[in-house]
């Protein structure tokens, strides 16, 4: 647990990218099978919609709810709603109707951004500006390419992801800037992650592990690949995708990722460094050395993403660890009575972040049980230091 790592903890994740746009303006950003955008399109379009958004309210802990299939226009309104200085709450297509339509009434969005052939999902937008980008870009082109001034800081909220809770009805996580900062930072560190990296996007975009996807990639100048739906649900397509696409660092939920470890035959012409996972518990390992390394991850959602990781030792027995906690992350093993358990023994999980320490340490009692009461932050109470 001596994880304390330094981070750009005074800075926010559209402030980076902006930055590689400055170093990079005609390097590849994001691209799907329709086409590709570099650093510079990107931006520009990310920019006008923003300055969209900003005229119809938008700005710091504004919501704004994105329903759209994975596509660079996706990139394009989730970056958007930061620059705004909101916070994105992303929605999945799949999903029912109904679902969806909680997820808008419940999170108080102020605005949605969808597509047309989306646009009729979803009928209780009364209180909801809604903005479809493929058929209304000609007024949204209207706006400043320039990037906006924002006054959003690392505190504000970055994005909303909706889970199941343990009740299941869906429930809303605010992450902040901050922490998602800790959660890239770390990322390019323990992965090496450079302008010449070519990442994936695979996930689901209500899936928390999606914006590890983008932001750890963007943040570094290097570029993401969106493969297509029938691509991505055939694994052995998806692996002679990654082997075309020359991928070098690629995330799969974890029974995709299984899926995939048993075709057997990875392209000759496989440009793939390090393979991901998480979100699921990974049952075994390879029997047979890959041509990259693996990596298995943990984590809840409210701790932004990732809380341990762990390299896959090929041809080992059991389900693999989840190895230990990431930087300015603290985890313990706790019995019912909130004590560490001895080694060998079965304990709960308890997750501490490096924000949520300082915010301890620097309030009182009653001001930190708000913080967290605002932040949705469970509080047990088992005693007092003296």
């Amino acid at each position: 647990n001596d994880t304390a790592r330094s981070y750009p903890s005074n800075t926010c994740i559209h402030h980076l990218f902006e930055q590689q746009v400055s170093r990079f303006p005609d390097a590849i950003a994001v691209a799907d099978a329709h086409g590709q955008m570099s650093y510079g399109d990107l931006n520009r379009r990310a920019n006008q919609l923003a300055h969209h958004l900003v005229a119809l309210g938008v700005g710091a802990e504004t919501l704004v709810a994105v329903l759209m299939s994975r596509s660079c226009d996706l990139v394009v309104a989730l970056l958007g709603v930061l620059k705004a200085g909101g916070a994105y709450v992303p929605m999945d297509p799949l999903y029912p109707a109904s679902r969806l339509s909680f997820m808008i009434e419940d999170a108080e969005a102020s605005v949605l951004l969808t597509q047309h052939d989306l646009a009729g999902v979803i009928t209780n937008t009364k209180d909801c500006s809604m903005i479809c980008l493929d058929t209304e870009w000609a007024s949204i082109a209207s706006y400043s390419e320039s990037n906006p001034v924002d006054r959003v800081t690392p505190k504000n909220l970055a994005y909303v992801i909706y889970t199941s809770g343990s009740s299941g009805e869906p429930k809303g996580v605010e992450i902040e800037h901050q922490s998602l900062m800790n959660l890239v930072s770390w990322h390019q560190q323990a992965y090496g992650i450079s302008r010449a990296d070519r990442a994936t996007q695979l996930a689901s975009p209500s899936f928390d592990a999606s914006v590890w996807e983008l932001w750890p990639y963007l943040c570094a100048g290097a570029s993401i690949h969106l493969p297509t739906e029938d691509t991505r649900a055939e694994p052995s397509q998806l692996v002679d995708w990654l082997g075309r696409e020359r991928i070098s660092v690629c995330f799969m939920p974890t029974p995709l990722a299984e899926a995939c470890l048993q075709e057997g035959h990875w392209p000759k012409e496989m440009a793939l460094r390090v393979l991901l996972t998480g979100g699921d518990k990974l049952h075994g390992t390879p029997d047979k050395a890959l041509p990259f390394e693996l990596f298995n991850h943990y984590g809840p959602t409210e701790s932004t993403v990732v809380a341990t990781c762990c390299p896959v030792v090929i041809g080992s027995d059991g389900p693999p660890p989840i190895g230990r906690p990431i930087a300015n992350t603290q985890v313990y093993l706790l019995d019912k009575h909130m004590n560490p358990v001895p080694p060998g023994a079965t304990g709960e999980i308890y997750i501490r972040s490096e924000e949520h320490t300082s915010e301890l340490q620097s309030h009182s009692f009653i001001s930190y049980a708000v913080f967290c009461l605002k932040k949705k932050i469970h509080i047990q109470i088992i005693g007092t230091l003296q």
